[in-house]
């Protein structure tokens, strides 16, 4: 046991010493390790890319006579893949081999100065050599661009080592340790300091690499026999059958390290489970503490195994595993083959000529059963020195038999990519680009270098020469990153059937890849293939890096494909709370017209990415009716914050329609007027539901203007919509001509409806009574004017249908009193009320229609009796039930609830005129002197600017504060509508 820990002899200074180098040694094997089972994800991650698709959404309809109106809404459907990121170099771990390698150089020093002087002499000539292929003149230290740097580096260590050696060599270890320890801060601290170069350090880390290397190499091959070593330890302790177990041993471990060797090589692919090459440098490594003290009898008359060779031994070691760790964490795949290769040549080489050394010496010992692992370097007839030797020729020749070329130019190959790595930090694409141009020549088929220089050329679009280098890429180490961005260039191009077939190939090879998995999924939601999609969207599902991708995608191709699923069922099945997934069930749910029950806040991001502003834009659509003002308030900030830009404009325009079903059309057509004007991709859209609010608050005139602009941006129906328009408007020459532009197009259903209303509007008087009660409607509707009451009360009397009779008389009601005709209009509502009417929808705007009248004639006991005999005021019909509780306030003497309404009334909604009438008279009669009454009404006609009504209240009221300008102004504005009302 005194044998296992053998430092606990040693003196307090030294086993201190120890245990720190240990703590090193341990943590640069740990850094390797990490960056083993890290791979390429150290410097390469996954991104997702979003295709994002705009769905619409039936938000509102409404009837127009004989037409069916639909108010669409966008939602939006966001479809995400995977792509391998561009490399990011892994400095942390550049910077940890250097700190390692600075930390094991100042430990060698103080180990060197201890020695005689030829060794010490041989100690400083490799240090030497190390500085000066640091190369310090690149970094340009003080402006220095010569080799000054180095000398006055050089000059420093050899002094202080000097001294040590010559003049105080009594000199304690540890006083020696210090003295180099400070003088390596001030040296590291002055590059840092006032090196020119970006990245100094960096700089250091890329010249370091021939002396990692070469260290590696180095210790590795120390090393390599170490494992053979424990297993003549392991067999040789003096039981029975020594020899029969040695050699049971060594056939078995002979075999797996041909088997690994043929496999490194490319002559064997097994389905084996080879022998981890970085396994066997650890396990090689730690056997070599105890194996380097038991052969300190070769080496005593340079240095003891106490405590220096200790010392030696583990800096090396530490300088070694930080070295491989650090390519590993970069990914270097040219210079981690060399590694690999290093290694299982050594342990084979050195493994074959310690079993020639084994047999040479103790093979009688071993066959009488002596413990020769005593002995074991006490050899009788093959010097060690020839076993180390023959071990490096062995080593050499496997190298040769590999192409030596070849093992020289990966090393080249690693050594570039580091340079192209550090340019790439810098900034500077065109050198990085040349240096990876030079590693993918040395080490042909790299993966790390190809894989850069195929980001590099896509971000270029150059999208010929990124494939061939992700083919290079994928040809011997085919990464998830490499394999994945093959299939996203067939995206890009749209060839979507051939990044399919690389996705596939990619799920062969790495079947457990959830990334390549969703990508697949994907790809095939663009074929319409939706089996297949599901079935590899439902394995990404099982993948953290992709569930919520592929949740997202599954519910995105659910509302492109419109598959029947019930979203907020499915949503609680998955338990997601990703905005990406949230967001494309709402519109699912949406474009079914269903009711999205899951409990979703889409308010908590005051700054918006994709995924959170879609969620925010279908939450909108999905409650467009009931959302409070508080929330579009919160909403409309958050859209309308600075950060938030990229996303404003369609959240806003979700918004938009918000407030029109609160009732408040002033804000919404204020917010789609304003992005009409500041968006050039989006004016036919907006233009386009401008014209249908238009036509449903009754104002058709300025539909026409709103579908005609929408016309010219090619905007859906706008055609067909604006030859509406004109037929509401009564301007039948106009209307004829938009219906044969209608009758020109395409749709079919289009077609139909033009030949009827052409027919409708070019009829002959004498023939209406003809018809059926239908067209009698349309004809009543658009050919009978208001002055004309006697021909319209002549074909009222010939309708056998109630329902018809009943709508042609409404809204003959409704012209009038827009008309300001109240009476008449009063006498056309009172035919209906002896009328059964079959039509719920009907019978409930005739009762709307009937609380309007008696709200403009002030009769509001009668006006609250109807409303308490069951009249149910609907979301359409939020401003009426405020306008009459204002009344009833007022009129009751509750003047601060009628205020507050009248406040709302006012103002939210230009085409109720009934209430902004009221609203003027209350806070006229409340302050005479005040302007607010007129502010009312001017902005009313700025919007509804062919309301009769409103403009004979706007000339009195105009007139009655002065404005006698305005006044005759729109005086002639309304003689002008009266005269057209009436021709």
């Amino acid at each position: 046991m005194q044998s296992l820990f053998f430092w606990k002899g040693w003196s307090t200074e030294h086993r201190i010493i120890w245990f720190v180098l240990t703590a090193v040694f341990i943590l640069s094997v740990a850094f390797m390790w990490h960056g083993y089972f890290r791979g390429n994800d150290a410097v390469i991650h996954w991104e997702k890319l979003q295709e994002q698709k705009m769905v619409d959404v039936p938000v509102h309809s409404f009837e127009l006579g004989p037409f069916a109106l639909s108010i669409p809404g966008e939602s939006y459907v966001i479809f995400e893949y995977f792509s391998g990121s561009n490399v990011e170099p892994n400095t942390t771990a550049n910077y940890f081999f250097l700190l390692v390698m600075a930390l094991a150089i100042v430990v060698l020093l103080a180990v060197v100065t201890t020695l005689s002087r030829f060794w010490y002499l041989a100690g400083m000539t490799l240090f030497i050599v190390l500085v000066v292929s640091l190369r310090l003149e690149v970094l340009r230290v003080f402006g220095f661009r010569n080799m000054g740097p180095s000398v006055a580096l050089l000059t420093a260590y050899m002094g202080l080592s000097f001294y040590f050696h010559s003049f105080r060599s009594a000199t304690t270890f540890t006083t020696r340790l210090v003295s180099f320890f400070i003088l390596t801060l001030a040296s590291i601290f002055i590059v840092y300091f006032f090196a020119e170069v970006a990245f100094p350090i960096m700089h250091l880390g890329v010249t370091a690499y021939t002396a990692g290397m070469i260290v590696s190499a180095i210790f590795i091959i120390m090393v390599a026999h170490e494992i053979f070593a424990s297993f003549v330890f392991m067999t040789s302790q003096g039981h029975s059958k020594s020899l029969r177990h040695f050699g049971i041993i060594i056939v078995i471990w002979f075999a797996n390290l041909f088997i690994t060797y043929l496999h490194a090589i490319g002559s064997l692919e097994w389905n084996f489970i080879y022998l981890n090459l970085y396994l066997l440098l650890t396990v090689s490594a730690i056997l070599g503490i105890w194996g380097f003290r038991q052969r300190e009898n070769l080496y005593e008359g340079i240095l003891s195994f106490y405590p220096f060779g200790a010392y030696l031994f583990i800096s090396l070691g530490a300088i070694a595993f930080a070295f491989v760790g650090s390519l590993l964490g970069n990914a270097n795949d040219a210079a981690l083959q060399v590694i690999r290769d290093l290694i299982i040549y050594s342990q084979l080489g050195y493994g074959l000529v310690f079993l020639l050394y084994v047999l040479s010496n103790f093979l009688p010992l071993l066959d009488k059963d002596v413990p020769i692992y005593r002995i074991l370097y006490k050899s009788n007839r093959m010097p060690y020195f020839t076993f180390r030797l023959g071990g490096f020729i062995l080593v050499i020749a496997f190298i040769m038999y590999s192409d030596w070329r070849d093992f020289a130019y990966r090393s080249m190959g690693g050594y570039f990519i580091g340079g192209a790595d550090l340019y790439t930090l810098q900034g500077d694409n065109g050198f990085a680009e040349a240096l990876y141009e030079q590693a993918s020549s040395y080490a042909f088929q790299n993966h790390r270098s190809n894989y850069s220089l195929a980001s590099i050329q896509s971000r270029r679009f150059d999208l010929v020469k990124a494939h061939d280098r992700l083919e290079k890429a994928n040809a011997k180490s085919p990464s998830e990153y490499s394999l994945t961005n093959t299939g996203n260039l067939y995206i890009w191009e749209k060839q979507i059937f051939k990044a399919i077939d690389a996705y596939s190939m990619a799920n062969r090879l790495l079947p457990n890849s959830g990334a390549i998995q969703n990508n697949l999924g994907f790809a095939y939601t663009k074929v319409h293939a939706l089996d297949s999609a599901a079935h590899y969207l439902s394995l990404a599902r099982k993948h953290e890096v992709s569930r919520d991708a592929a949740e997202a995608n599954f519910f995105a191709m659910a509302a492109m494909e419109y598959l029947p699923l019930k979203a907020d069922s499915v949503v609680g099945v998955f338990q997601s709370k990703s905005p990406a997934v949230l967001g494309n069930a709402l519109a699912l749910s949406s474009m079914q017209g269903r009711k999205f029950e899951a409990n979703v806040n889409p308010l908590t991001e005051k700054k918006l990415d994709l995924h959170t502003a879609t969620l925010l834009n279908n939450y909108i659509i999905q409650h467009v009716k009931n959302l409070d003002t508080a929330f579009t308030a919160k909403a409309y900030r958050i859209a309308s914050d600075s950060v938030n830009e990229d996303f404003s404009e369609a959240i806003k325009a979700a918004l938009a329609v918000a407030y029109y079903h609160q009732g408040n059309v002033s804000k919404g057509l204020e917010i789609l007027a304003e992005l009409s004007y500041i968006s050039s991709r989006y004016q036919g859209k907006y233009n386009y539901i401008m014209g249908l609010w238009a036509l449903e608050q009754g104002n058709p005139v300025l539909a026409s203007s709103f579908f005609s602009y929408a016309e010219t941006q090619d905007y859906r129906q706008a055609k067909l919509y604006n030859a509406i328009a004109l037929t509401e408007a009564g301007r039948r020459n106009d209307a004829l001509i938009a219906w044969d532009t209608v009758a020109n197009g395409v749709d079919t259903v289009d077609r139909y409806f033009s030949g009827i209303m052409k027919r409708i509007l070019t009829l002959k008087d004498g023939e209406a009574r003809a018809l059926n009660d239908a067209d009698k409607y349309q004809f009543c509707r658009y050919r009978i004017t208001l002055s004309d009451s006697s021909r319209f009360n002549s074909l009222i009397n010939t309708f056998t249908n109630s329902n018809y009779k009943a709508q042609a008389l409404l809204d003959r009601a409704r012209k009038l009193l827009r008309a300001d005709k109240l009476i008449p209009a009063i006498r056309y509502m009172n035919q209906i009320s002896g009328l059964e009417l079959t039509n719920k929808k009907l019978f409930d705007d005739v009762r709307f229609v009937e609380l309007e009248m008696l709200a403009s004639r002030g009769e509001i006991r009668t006006l609250a009796r109807q409303i308490n005999q069951g009249v149910e005021f609907d979301a359409a019909h939020k401003l009426d039930k405020l306008l009459y509780t204002a009344l009833i306030s007022e009129s009751s003497g509750d003047l601060q609830t009628a205020k507050t309404n009248y406040e709302i009334v006012g103002r939210y909604n230009p085409y109720f005129e009934t209430g902004i009438l009221a609203a003027v008279n209350f806070f006229r009669n409340q302050d005479a002197k005040s302007l607010k009454s007129y502010d009312i009404l001017a902005e009313a006609i700025q919007v509804n600017s062919t309301s009769i009504r409103l403009l004979k209240a706007y000339v009195a009221e105009a007139a009655r504060i002065g404005f006698d300008d305005y006044a005759a102004s729109a005086a002639q504005r309304l003689n002008e509508l009266e005269t057209a009302a009436f021709k």
